[in-house]
């Protein structure tokens, strides 16, 4: 089996979409720590797109015509991109193919019935890994039936899992997973970009709900929770909603017509420096999502030292721990409980940071490294086991 002291592995990391670009970055710093040499295979920036991996090898073989610098948005375009999903499976299986990687690791799938053809080819060559983010497809997304379709047949087809906690191997051990091919790595804490707070002529307590603006979010409950809140005891606060629409933004601005001031949204994608500005003004962070395995926002905003409210649900439950003061958690789907919530933060100051046991990206690589041997160790025992035979 190969250690830290050989050549380095060579392995190519899979997010096709780029959903994930900090994390990518934050993981690659982590393997190449250990010795491992990572190509990442995505698509192209996005006009105004920051360039998390601009350190990193990159080969943007994904969606040249309807992602990338031309992104097209409307159904026309979605189905040409699930045609450009396919054409890039293929380039991706040749590059395997000729540039013999020790590991594949995925980080997303988008297509399973498709995605879970080319892991089979792809494990001819070499040991298939995929990161399960979420264990429920999409966190309950309605999304087209061709993106779900499959969920559990492609994850049975990789030579191993890996999960962010213990709430994600039990689920996929419930769904019939063999628990031998599912390991855990935390996810890491990421680093908020230098920006100075955004200047404040207001100072209400400010709540900040940061993120692509999904169903799973609960954008939806939050306007509920402050229906419920004393007209009075609003005006004492103000929530930003904040990030790029990803469902219809229309019915959640009617939603919150007759709430007044207290609630705002800029429904846009924000630049790194435009985040960091406006995460460093909040006072306190929301979180009122129906489910989740693991919250890159949350590990995003560690460090700032400011309460947060969160569902009572995956990486909040663990990272999240009232006892300590971090913050409070909430049932998920509860606006009256959340209404309580997002009154009480006011003033409060947590006592210290969520997840303080939470590993640095080295020792996020080294775990990591360490499944990509054992693997790899596997694969070449099986040719002396033939023989043997």
């Amino acid at each position: 089996m190969r250690h830290v002291t050989d050549r380095p592995l060579r392995v190519f990391q899979v997010d096709p979409s780029l959903f994930t670009a900090p994390y990518d970055a934050a993981l690659s710093r982590g393997l190449r720590a250990n010795g491992v040499d990572v190509r990442w295979v995505t698509r192209a920036l996005r006009p105004g797109e920051d360039d998390a991996l601009a350190q990193e090898r990159v080969s943007p073989i994904f969606y040249p015509l309807s992602d990338g610098p031309r992104r097209r948005i409307g159904r026309a375009w979605q189905a040409m991109k699930g045609i450009e999903h396919l054409v890039g499976l293929e380039r991706l299986i040749r590059m395997i193919a000729s540039e013999s990687p020790d590991i594949v690791h995925f980080q997303w799938c988008v297509l399973p019935a498709f995605d879970r053809r080319a892991i089979e080819r792809v494990g001819r060559i070499c040991p298939v890994v995929m990161t399960v983010h979420d264990t429920a497809p999409f966190n309950g997304k309605a999304v087209a039936r061709v993106q779900l379709s499959g969920h559990d047949r492609l994850l049975a087809g990789f030579d191993h899992l890996i999960v962010h906690g213990e709430a994600g191997r039990q689920a996929l051990r419930d769904r019939g997973l063999p628990s031998d091919r599912i390991s855990i790595v935390p996810h890491g804490t990421l680093p908020l970009p230098p920006a100075p707070a955004e200047p404040r002529t207001d100072f209400r307590w400010r709540i900040v709900l940061f993120g692509r603006i999904q169903h799973y979010k609960g954008v939806d409950i939050a306007i509920e929770a402050l229906g419920r809140i004393a007209p009075e005891d609003r005006d004492r606060i103000e929530i930003i909603v904040a990030g790029e629409p990803m469902v219809p933004i229309e019915p959640l601005r009617a939603q919150a017509q007759g709430l007044g001031t207290c609630l705002s949204f800029r429904p846009f994608r924000h630049s790194d420096a435009a985040m960091a500005s406006l995460l460093r003004s909040a006072d306190a962070f929301l979180f009122p999502y129906r489910s989740i395995e693991a919250s890159g926002v949350l590990h995003l905003i560690a460090e700032l030292d400011r309460w947060i409210i969160a569902s009572d649900v995956g990486a909040f439950r663990k990272l999240i721990d009232e006892q300590a003061g971090v913050g409070a958690l909430v049932p998920a789907g509860d606006p009256a409980a959340l209404a309580i919530a997002i009154m009480d933060s006011v003033g409060k100051s947590p006592k210290t940071r969520p997840g303080q046991d939470i590993p640095d990206w080295k020792a996020i690589g080294a775990t990591t490294r360490t499944i990509y041997d054992r693997l790899i160790g596997r694969r070449q025992e099986l040719p002396a086991m033939g023989a043997a035979a």
